[in-house]
C-alpha cells in the first residue's frame, strides 16, 4: 500500500498580517511548517511526502533541501489537491496536511492514518470537539455519517453552533480523489475548496468517516493572536511531557522551553528561566530564576543562576556552580568548577576546581579576531582580574584580585599585575 503525504504551503496569509507567510513564523523555536515535516519523517508507513507550494515561497523550502510542487494558478485547498493528483495519482493513499495547522504529536496522525486504513474510508476527516468553533469548517453528519463540511462563511446560524470541526487533516483514498475535477470554485471565495470532495463522494455513496481526535488538540492560525494561543499550547505540551520524564518545574507558566531539547530526571527549573534549542541539562542539575540557556550542555548535579547565561557552543561539566550575573560563551568548563557571580568567560577552557573571583573576564576580543584562554586545574582567579587572550594559566596558579594578565602563568606560580599605589595626603579643606 502507497501512501502519499501532502502538506499544503501556498496560501497567501492575507489574514495574518505579516511581512513573511504565517508557517515560517517560529512556535517554540521551530517555523510552524517544520512540525509536520518533521512529523512525517517519524511515520514509516508514508512512502513519500510533498510540499505544495506557492511560487514566492519556493526558495524558502528549496534552501531546506526540499523540491515542492508548484501551485499554479494558487486556486485554493482543492485546486492544490486536484494539479498535485494530475502529476501525482500512482498511490492508495493521500494524507492531506496543512502548513499553518501544526500537529505536535506524532501519534495522533499514526493512529488517525491506521484507523482510515483499516475502516476502508474513501475519505477520513481528522475532527475534534471545541467550545469556540468559530472560524472552522463544521462537520454534518447523518446517523452518525459524515456528509458534508461546511465553511464558516458558508454557515448559517444554526450550523455556526455546531462545536464538531474540521482540522484541515484528510486521509482520502484513489477511488475518492480521482473525483476531484468535480469540485467547482466557491462563488465567494472564487476557489476550490477540498472539503467540498465529501458532499461529492457522500453523493456517489463512497465510505465518509470522521475520526475524533482526543490528543493534543490540533488548532490552525489566522492571526497574530492566534500564534500566541498556539504558542501557549506548545509550551504545555513540551513542558508536560518533560515534568512525566521526572523534571521539576516550578511555575510553569513563566518558563520558555524550546523544542529540541534534552533535560533528564532530576532536573529542577525555577520559575522565569528560557531553554532555548540544542541544551542538554544532565540529572541533579538545578536551573535557577531568571537564568538562560542556549545550545549548550550542561552535567550533572551543577547549580545555574539565578540571572546566568550560558550561551551557544558552551560545555559545562559536572558539578559546575555558575552564580548570578555570570555569562558563559563557547567555553568548556571541567568538573568542579566555581564561578559564583559578576564574571564573562569566553573562548576559554578551564580546568577541574578552578575557582573564578566576582567580576573576572576573559577579554577574548581584539577587535578582530576571537582568541582563546586556557585555565588549567585548581587554579585561583582572584576577584576583578582581566585575562587577556590568548593566555595559558597553569594548573594550581593563583592570580591575585584586581590583576591585568597579558602572559602565560607556570604552573603553581602566583601572579599580581597592579601599579603600585600611592597614598597622598589630600590637602583640600
Amino acid at each position: 500500500m502507497k501512501i502519499c503525504a501532502i502538506i499544503l504551503s501556498a496560501g497567501e496569509s492575507k489574514r495574518f498580517k505579516s511581512s513573511i507567510p504565517k508557517f515560517m513564523h517560529n512556535l517554540s523555536g521551530l517555523p510552524i511548517v517544520d512540525y509536520n515535516i518533521n512529523l512525517l519523517k517519524k511515520i514509516k508507513k508514508i512512502t513519500k511526502f510533498e510540499i505544495i507550494s506557492n511560487k514566492e515561497n519556493l526558495n524558502y523550502f528549496q534552501d531546506k533541501g526540499y523540491s515542492p510542487f508548484k501551485q499554479n494558478p494558487v486556486d485554493g485547498t482543492g485546486g492544490a489537491v486536484r494539479q498535485f493528483y494530475k502529476k501525482n495519482n500512482k498511490y492508495d493513499y493521500y494524507l492531506v496536511m496543512l502548513s499553518d495547522t501544526p500537529v505536535f504529536d506524532y501519534k495522533v496522525i499514526s493512529d488517525f492514518l491506521n484507523k482510515s486504513v483499516k475502516t476502508n474510508s474513501d475519505i477520513s476527516v481528522l475532527s475534534q470537539n471545541i467550545s469556540n468553533p468559530k472560524g472552522y469548517g463544521r462537520l454534518i453528519l447523518n446517523n452518525k455519517k459524515l456528509v458534508r463540511i461546511i465553511e464558516e462563511n458558508d454557515c448559517d446560524n444554526i450550523q455556526k453552533k455546531i462545536n464538531l470541526v474540521n482540522t484541515g487533516i484528510f486521509m482520502i483514498s484513489k477511488r475518492a480523489i480521482s473525483n476531484i475535477n468535480l469540485i467547482k470554485k466557491n462563488p465567494n471565495k472564487k476557489e476550490y475548496y477540498i472539503t467540498d470532495l465529501i458532499d461529492i463522494c457522500n453523493n456517489k455513496n463512497l465510505n465518509l468517516t470522521t475520526i475524533v481526535n482526543s490528543g493534543v488538540p490540533i488548532q490552525g492560525i489566522n492571526s497574530v493572536k492566534e500564534l500566541n494561543d498556539l504558542e501557549i499550547l506548545s509550551q504545555n505540551y513540551i513542558k508536560n511531557k518533560l515534568m512525566e520524564s521526572g523534571v521539576r518545574i516550578y511555575q510553569p507558566e513563566t518558563v520558555y522551553i524550546e523544542n529540541d531539547v534534552s533535560i533528564e530526571k532530576g532536573v529542577v527549573i525555577e520559575p522565569n528561566v528560557v531553554i532555548r534549542r540544542g541544551v542538554k541539562i544532565k540529572k541533579d542539575t538545578i536551573v535557577k530564576s531568571f537564568s538562560y540557556l542556549e545550545d549548550c550542555r550542561i552535567g550533572k548535579n551543577c547549580s545555574i543562576g539565578p540571572f546566568a547565561r550560558v550561551r551557544p557552543s558552551s560545555d559545562l561539566q559536572d558539578q559546575i556552580k555558575i552564580g548570578n550575573f555570570v555569562e558563559i560563551k563557547k567555553s568548556k568548563l571541567s568538573t568542579g568548577v566555581k564561578i559564583n557571580h559578576l564574571s564573562y568567560i569566553g573562548d576559554t577552557v578551564v580546568g577541574k576546581n578552578s575557582n573564578i573571583g566576582a567580576g573576572t573576564i576573559t577579554c577574548n576580543y581584539d577587535g578582530r579576531n576571537k582568541l582563546s584562554c586556557l585555565i588549567g586545574d585548581n587554579c585561583f582567579i582572584g576577584s576583578n582580574s582581566s585575562i587577556i587572550a590568548p593566555v595559558k594559566i597553569g594548573s594550581s596558579a593563583y592570580v591575585a584580585a584586581g590583576s591585568v594578565i597579558t602572559k602565560n602563568i607556570s604552573k603553581g606560580y602566583f601572579a599580581i599585575s597592579r601599579p603600585k599605589q600611592k597614598n597622598i595626603k589630600n590637602k583640600i579643606k
